[in-house]
């Protein structure tokens, strides 16, 4: 009974959280569906709408390092409202106010919010998990992220029809504001009270969680911890981590997951598809096995592991850039409708491998008094790449031409995967002190 009640009460709060996931996914991926309408309305140069879509990722590199200085400085749960706020600020703008420069400040404003939720929610749901959860309950965001692009591609869809792009950005509101409201209605962590010296609360809210006393080892263990600060980033235990956080962020992105989450409806106008309704169906479609996979990946990851989905899953992803580069070299107009199959080959890998894991493993390998900061510092390196990627895609395609642009990612893949196969532990199962162990050796 204990432990069915600690799992449903977790699921809950991790659920929650996600919402921040799902806001992240929703927000990014609108602009997908809206570009092509927004590029027509307002004679957008290929410049000018790669600047729009990666303003947002530009708000994102701000609201990672923020994000995670301020969750250390006043909690996890106290960010989340901070990043809503931002959020619903931003959309309003955007949708509002009819000019271009008010279109990039308000969307970089929309990106510090989403920054904020990729660093914060990973960390708030590892810290309320027992190692044996773990893997599922953080795996949630990716999942809620996933289904928030696939309902941003879905209302795109219908949209599409009347043009109405507005409303593809409005619409997410009603998420954020259900995340407001349900925010009420979830603890602080328990870590991060008793990081603090906050130990009456610390135990309140492990009362709030779980009937399990051993679970409370966790805060006993935090308390007798030494403060670190900001000089213990470059500790030597710290550095191997950072080695290990570092990378995996990068090859999260630079592998391309982002050329198909924001440029999906013109990789299918690339390909042969006839109209802007059609190429969303299209995307509808990917996402859609991005979501399947990702649900798979979700039972698997505290059973299988980190490391053998993170093989398995990249592995994929270079055999489906490697397809993508030969379709386009031998026929690079009329590929049409056969183009969807190695893009969901793509996203379905990409779900299996990095989409949960990246998140997951750096909520799992930092020390506690640094985790938000740190974290911080390695989304950091997430958005800076998905900016570089996002940015230069179309002007790749220009410059260079289809094929040869998704034969690149194929090699960036290869040597993601060799990354993971000699850097990157296994953490299935171990406690946050048993990880911190691993990494001072």
């Amino acid at each position: 009974m204990k432990t069915r009640r600690y799992f449903y009460n977790s699921l809950f709060y991790a659920s929650v959280a996600s919402l921040g996931g799902f806001l992240f996914g929703y927000h990014t991926a609108s602009i997908s569906g809206a570009l092509i309408f927004i590029s027509e309305t307002f004679n957008l140069t290929i410049f000018q709408q790669s600047f729009l879509v990666s303003t947002v990722i530009f708000g994102a590199l701000i609201g990672s390092w923020f994000g995670g200085t301020i969750a250390d400085l006043t909690g996890r749960r106290n960010t989340f409202f901070i990043a809503i706020y931002a959020l619903f600020i931003g959309t309003f703008s955007f949708v509002t106010y009819k000019n271009l420069y008010v279109f990039y400040t308000s969307r970089a404003l929309v990106g510090f919010a989403v920054g904020i939720f990729s660093a914060v929610v990973p960390i708030y749901i590892a810290e309320l998990s027992k190692p044996k959860y773990r893997g599922k309950l953080v795996s949630i965001n990716h999942l809620f992220l996933v289904l928030g692009i696939l309902i941003s591609n879905i209302f795109g869809y219908f949209f599409s029809k009347t043009q109405n792009w507005e409303f593809m950005f409005l619409t997410g509101l009603f998420f954020a504001l259900l995340m407001f409201l349900l925010l009420f209605f979830i603890p602080e962590t328990p870590s991060y009270l008793a990081s603090r010296n906050r130990t009456e609360e610390a135990y309140n809210a492990l009362k709030k969680i779980t009937d399990d006393l051993n679970h409370t080892e966790v805060v006993k263990k935090i308390e007798s911890h030494k403060k670190i600060g900001w000089k213990d980033l470059l500790s030597k235990q710290v550095k191997a981590a950072f080695i290990v956080g570092i990378g995996i962020n990068i090859f999260r992105q630079v592998t391309g997951i982002n050329i198909v989450t924001y440029y999906a409806p013109k990789i299918f106008l690339m390909a042969g598809f006839n109209s802007p309704h059609i190429a969303m169906l299209g995307a509808i479609s990917v996402t859609s096995a991005n979501l399947l996979a990702t649900i798979v990946s979700l039972w698997l990851i505290d059973y299988v592991g980190r490391k053998p989905l993170l093989i398995f899953g990249i592995s994929g992803m270079v055999i489906s850039l490697t397809t993508l580069g030969i379709m386009f070299l031998f026929s690079p107009e009329n590929l049409s409708y056969l183009i969807i199959i190695p893009l969901m080959l793509f996203t379905a890998s990409f779900a299996t491998g990095l989409g949960g894991v990246s998140f997951l493993i750096n909520s799992e390998i930092f020390p506690m008094e640094i985790r938000g900061r740190a974290v911080g510092i390695t989304t950091l390196a997430n958005w800076i790449c998905n900016y570089l990627v996002s940015s230069s895609f179309l002007s790749l395609i220009y410059n260079f031409g289809k094929s040869p642009t998704f034969f690149l990612f194929g090699a960036i893949g290869l040597l993601g995967l060799l990354f993971v196969i000699k850097k990157v532990p296994e953490t299935k199962g171990k406690s946050f002190l048993e990880i911190q162990k691993f990494f001072s050796k």
